[in-house]
């Protein structure tokens, strides 16, 4: 009878391995050791893992030329932390990595020419700046500039009631760092910054911004207070005490809209003709008359449709539609 376990006696014969499998071996062990601390290579090119939770509308997905530096890079400076594993390529290459970073989530990979994803570096230049919060701009502003960023604004206070920085990191992406120091209204900004446009709706608590807007200074009415209630209603319009002018006529400062103005009852001083632009031109001229205006004509022209209308005092105004693209 044979013996069964003969073959487990024999001794071992040395085989040569198989090229190949060498070969893609020591590839993948080289991709395992240079990839960034804490992240574990991809065997397949397949859908990354990703953290639970939705993402926002529209996710940054930056382009670099050495993707696992600047994984590096941004978990040190910025405090981002790996979202699952990478996808590795077979040439090497990073072909995705999820970051997340503050209460979002960044992508990122290698450069791609072959399909047309290239790093700014290759590009000579960005036009995108990467709005980043932070707890601390002047500690995170040393931190990216001691690790090799470019400063292009050091700190400094705005006059919105943030600190901000500017800085370029080392693959040519430009971020602007910002914390919140002070709550700041509408009208400290006006004053801080006059050069600037400042509308309501950027302060929190602010009265809401008008639909029509103004594009004059004064408007001339015989009763300001009655003009006041007119319009509020009509546009949303905010408007301040009337009190005494600055040459004796009553006046009345409106707030919220982006050209500032107001009201006074110097009726030998008339305004202009204005036209308020509108969203819904249909809808504004049934509120006209709802409020005891009334409408005088309506026209459509090259730049949109037009209403002549008078008010509940009898004052002429437009409302206009621009056409689209107008």
């Amino acid at each position: 009878m044979a013996d069964v376990f003969a073959e487990l006696r024999a001794g071992l014969v040395p085989v040569p391995p198989d090229p190949e499998f060498t070969t893609a071996l020591r590839a993948r062990l080289e991709r395992a050791l240079a990839l960034p601390r804490g992240v574990r290579p991809m065997t397949t090119v397949s859908e990354p893992q990703t953290a639970a939770g939705p993402r926002g509308a529209a996710v940054p997905y930056l382009a670099v030329r050495d993707a696992r530096s600047a994984i590096d890079w941004y978990v040190e400076v910025f405090g981002a932390s790996v979202v699952g594993e990478p996808i590795v390529m077979p040439d090497g290459r990073i072909g995705h990595a999820e970051l997340a970073l503050a209460d979002g989530v960044i992508y990122l990979a290698d450069e791609h020419p072959e399909i047309g994803v290239v790093s700014p570096e290759t590009l000579g230049g960005t036009p995108v700046s990467l709005y980043l919060h932070v707890a601390d701009v002047d500690a995170a502003y040393a931190r990216a500039v001691a690790a090799g960023a470019a400063s292009e604004r050091p700190p400094g206070d705005e006059f919105h009631g943030n600190r901000n920085a500017r800085i370029r990191d080392p693959f040519g992406h430009r971020w602007l760092l910002t914390q919140p120091i002070e709550a700041v209204s509408a009208e400290e900004m006006a004053r801080r910054a006059p050069d600037y446009t400042v509308t309501a709706d950027a302060v929190p608590g602010a009265p809401p911004e008008a639909v029509g807007q103004l594009g004059y200074f004064t408007l001339s009415s015989p009763d300001v207070d009655r003009a006041a209630a007119f319009y509020t209603a009509l546009f949303g319009w905010h408007f301040g005490p009337s009190g005494p002018g600055s040459t004796g006529q009553t006046y009345s400062h409106v707030d919220n809209t982006s050209v500032p103005f107001g009201i006074h009852d110097a009726m030998d001083d008339p305004s202009p003709h204005h036209y308020y632009r509108v969203e819904d031109l249909q809808a504004m001229i049934v509120r006209v008359r709802e409020l005891g205006g009334e409408v005088v004509s309506v026209d459509e022209y090259a730049s949109g449709g037009s209403a002549r209308c008078r008010d509940d005092q009898g004052v002429e105004f437009d409302l206009w539609q621009p056409a689209p693209g107008y």
